[in-house]
């Protein structure tokens, strides 16, 4: 009885210091990921702790104090690098983030919320100066959490939920301008690492932002937004989107309005990188697409197409990835010098460009009777060639005989004589033509630096 006893006692005082243990095992996990933050960019400027028997509560607010330092971490998990002109779009921005988490080490759930808590220095300086009631309101929209990063994340599972909280603002300017930002329902859930996650869904239901003045007003819309995403490693993924309707309106008075909008769009792509060569697949689609201004009246539906580039040298597009990352900064004659000759590396070593479909349907003009479109297909293949650098300085001419190119384009002789009115083809496009019921085909292929359309050869 006392060995049941002291061993009652001893299991008693072990399920009474888990949820220390626990505390203590969270904690330190915490100061790790904290420690990890500040040595990549970050700044702790504040932390509070809130510990109870059964849970804790902490808060933390960063600083983005290095930008650059910050993404250049980020770079290491991302599949594509972060462009570096983000830096000045987000420095010294302050974010705050909230962590509830039990201390019994079995519950493995942990509650995040992330909220910016104010702007970048360099758009915080231009709204005092330029407009402070409007800087006020943003700042108070930000101290009180109005755009906030739900997260629910499972450790031991390696899962997470969460969602974005609903945005719905107004704001009415002294000139009497309004500005509107509405985002509802946006969610999301996927497992892996946070930092790099292997899998990730997401869903929105509605983004609307207007703007409107006393002599114009602009409204962007989007509905029904989803993305799913999988990835195997940084390079290899598989990601698919689709939208159910996005439209943009710009008005300026009776004589000047634009219309387009876009409905049920589709769009999936692809990357492999674990073979030999690299492989980019993309495809597409779209239900119906509308463009009305005081000039054009355009319409158009079921346009699809998918694209393939094949046997691509992975060394090679990694360098020249890199170097598109920072385009957008760098226009230095040695930058541009570098991008070409990246370019050039990676087109000797020879790849395959296949265009499997591209088409549209139908197209209307100006609310007539709608048409048939037109189809594409094509296969550009680019041989191997260690001398390409040198043919391109000395006889570009020579370089068409690196290509062989076969393709097959399908016009409605509708659409066809339309092109043939706004844009007048030549003489010799129209005679090398050939009817297929109520579609002109024109077969093009090029091999070794001859032309035939048609089977018919151009010189």
């Amino acid at each position: 009885m006392k060995k049941f006893l002291i061993a009652l006692v001893v299991v008693i005082a072990i399920i009474a210091l888990l949820p220390i243990l626990g505390n203590k095992v969270a904690d330190g996990v915490l100061k790790e990921k904290v420690a990890v933050l500040t040595s990549n960019g970050l700044e702790l400027k504040n932390s509070t702790t809130d510990a109870s028997y059964l849970t804790t509560k902490k808060h933390y607010e960063f600083l983005l104090a290095d930008a650059s330092k910050f993404i250049a971490h980020l770079n290491q998990y991302a599949g594509a690098q972060i462009p570096p002109y983000i830096d000045a779009m987000i420095s010294g921005v302050v974010v705050g983030v909230d962590i509830k988490y039990s201390n019994f080490p079995l519950t493995s759930k942990v509650i995040v919320d992330i909220y910016p808590l104010t702007l970048p220095t360099n758009i915080t300086d231009e709204l005092k100066k330029e407009n402070m009631p409007f800087y006020t309101y943003i700042d108070k929209l930000l101290q009180g959490k109005g755009v906030l990063y739900h997260m629910n994340y499972y450790l031991s599972d390696e899962l997470f939920d969460g969602y974005i909280k609903d945005i719905d603002e107004e704001y009415l300017f002294d000139n009497g301008s309004k500005m509107t930002v509405k985002l509802f329902d946006a969610i999301y859930y996927g497992s892996g690492p946070l930092i790099a996650p292997t899998n990730l869904q997401t869903s929105i239901s509605k983004i609307i932002i207007k703007a409107d003045e006393s002599t114009k007003a602009i409204t962007f819309e989007m509905n029904d937004l989803s993305s799913s995403s999988t990835f195997e490693s940084q390079s290899t993924y598989v990601s698919g989107a689709a939208m159910k309707s996005m439209s943009i309106f710009i008005d300026e008075g009776k004589n000047s309005e634009l219309e387009a909008s876009i409905d049920n769009i589709k769009i999936n792509v692809s990357s492999n990188t674990q073979g030999k060569k690299a492989e980019f697949y993309a495809k597409s689609s779209i239900g119906e697409f509308k463009f009305k201004s005081k000039d054009a009246n355009v319409a158009a539906s079921g346009f699809n197409y998918d694209i393939s580039l094949n046997g691509v040298e992975k060394d090679s597009y990694e360098e020249f990835r890199k170097l598109t990352s920072h385009a957008n900064t760098n226009y230095s004659p040695e930058f541009v010098q570098k991008l070409q000759e990246s370019v050039t590396k990676l087109l000797s070593k020879g790849l395959s460009l296949s265009v499997a479909d591209m088409s549209v349907k139908t197209i209307t003009i100006e609310d007539k009777k709608p048409i048939d479109g037109f189809s594409l297909m094509a296969k550009i293949v680019l041989k191997e060639d260690a001398d390409l650098a040198n043919k391109l300085k000395t006889s570009t001419m020579s370089v068409a005989n690196n290509f062989n190119f076969a393709s097959t384009v399908k016009f409605s002789k509708e659409f066809y004589a339309l092109i043939n009115k706004e844009a007048p083809v030549t003489g010799m496009a129209n005679s090398l033509a050939k009817e297929e019921g109520n579609n002109l085909v024109f077969e093009i292929k090029f091999n070794d630096g001859k032309l035939t359309v048609n089977d018919k050869n151009i010189n």
